[in-house]
Protein backbone atom coordinates (compact mmCIF):
# COMPACT_ATOMS: atom_id res chain seq x y z
CA UNK A 1 0.00 0.00 0.00
CA UNK A 2 1.24 3.25 -0.89
CA UNK A 3 1.08 6.07 2.12
CA UNK A 4 3.15 9.87 0.87
CA UNK A 5 4.78 7.87 -2.00
CA UNK A 6 6.11 5.04 0.16
CA UNK A 7 5.30 1.58 -0.17
CA UNK A 8 4.09 -0.19 3.44
CA UNK A 9 4.22 -3.62 3.56
CA UNK A 10 0.96 -5.70 4.80
CA UNK A 11 -1.76 -6.35 6.11
CA UNK A 12 -0.37 -8.16 9.06
CA UNK A 13 -1.90 -9.17 12.22
CA UNK A 14 -1.03 -6.83 14.77
CA UNK A 15 -1.03 -9.47 17.91
CA UNK A 16 2.21 -11.30 16.51
CA UNK A 17 5.75 -11.36 16.46
CA UNK A 18 7.65 -11.03 13.43
CA UNK A 19 10.86 -13.56 12.22
CA UNK A 20 13.22 -10.67 12.72
CA UNK A 21 13.10 -7.16 14.23
CA UNK A 22 13.53 -3.85 13.05
CA UNK A 23 12.90 -0.08 13.02
CA UNK A 24 9.82 1.16 10.93
CA UNK A 25 7.36 3.75 10.74
CA UNK A 26 3.95 1.44 11.22
CA UNK A 27 0.32 2.50 10.19
CA UNK A 28 -2.75 0.59 11.45
CA UNK A 29 -5.76 1.00 8.96
CA UNK A 30 -9.10 -0.12 9.21
CA UNK A 31 -11.25 -2.20 6.78
CA UNK A 32 -11.88 1.28 5.03
CA UNK A 33 -8.51 1.91 4.21
CA UNK A 34 -9.13 4.66 7.03
CA UNK A 35 -5.44 5.47 9.41
CA UNK A 36 -6.08 4.55 12.60
CA UNK A 37 -3.14 5.36 13.90
CA UNK A 38 0.51 6.04 13.21
CA UNK A 39 3.78 5.47 14.86
CA UNK A 40 7.71 4.80 14.55
CA UNK A 41 9.88 2.37 16.26
CA UNK A 42 13.15 0.91 16.41
CA UNK A 43 11.73 -2.20 16.76
CA UNK A 44 8.57 -3.56 15.76
CA UNK A 45 8.22 -6.67 18.35
CA UNK A 46 8.79 -4.62 21.48
CA UNK A 47 6.40 -1.96 20.47
CA UNK A 48 3.54 -3.38 18.57
CA UNK A 49 2.58 -6.50 20.75
CA UNK A 50 1.86 -4.75 23.65
CA UNK A 51 1.16 -1.26 22.24
CA UNK A 52 -0.79 0.99 24.52
CA UNK A 53 -3.33 2.39 21.81
CA UNK A 54 -5.04 -1.23 21.19
CA UNK A 55 -8.15 -0.27 22.63
CA UNK A 56 -8.38 2.44 20.22
CA UNK A 57 -7.58 0.38 17.53
CA UNK A 58 -10.12 -2.16 18.18
CA UNK A 59 -12.68 0.71 18.56
CA UNK A 60 -12.12 2.08 15.21
CA UNK A 61 -12.62 -1.18 13.66
CA UNK A 62 -8.90 -2.64 12.95
CA UNK A 63 -9.50 -6.00 14.39
CA UNK A 64 -6.24 -8.05 14.56
CA UNK A 65 -5.44 -7.24 11.21
CA UNK A 66 -4.14 -3.99 9.54
CA UNK A 67 -1.00 -3.46 10.29
CA UNK A 68 1.35 -2.10 7.57
CA UNK A 69 5.08 -1.10 7.59
CA UNK A 70 7.86 0.88 6.30
CA UNK A 71 11.03 -0.35 7.33
CA UNK A 72 13.62 1.97 7.64
CA UNK A 73 16.54 1.98 10.65
CA UNK A 74 16.98 5.73 10.50
CA UNK A 75 15.26 7.36 13.51
CA UNK A 76 15.01 10.81 12.05
CA UNK A 77 13.24 9.89 8.62
CA UNK A 78 10.95 7.62 10.50
CA UNK A 79 10.11 10.48 13.31
CA UNK A 80 9.54 12.81 9.94
CA UNK A 81 7.42 10.16 7.95
CA UNK A 82 5.46 9.74 11.23
CA UNK A 83 4.73 13.71 11.70
CA UNK A 84 4.08 13.56 8.11
CA UNK A 85 1.22 11.62 8.10
CA UNK A 86 0.14 12.19 11.28
CA UNK A 87 -0.73 15.81 10.40
CA UNK A 88 -1.98 14.79 6.71
CA UNK A 89 -4.51 11.75 7.79
CA UNK A 90 -5.27 13.03 11.71
CA UNK A 91 -5.54 9.21 12.69
CA UNK A 92 -8.41 9.40 15.46
CA UNK A 93 -5.84 6.87 18.07
CA UNK A 94 -2.52 8.80 19.16
CA UNK A 95 -3.14 12.44 18.67
CA UNK A 96 -1.07 14.96 20.11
Amino acid sequence: MQVEGFEFAGPYFHTRRFQSDFGCVYLLLNPRNIVVDVGETGSINERIINHERKTCWFRHGCGETGLYVYISQDANFRRTLERLIRTKYRPPCGQV
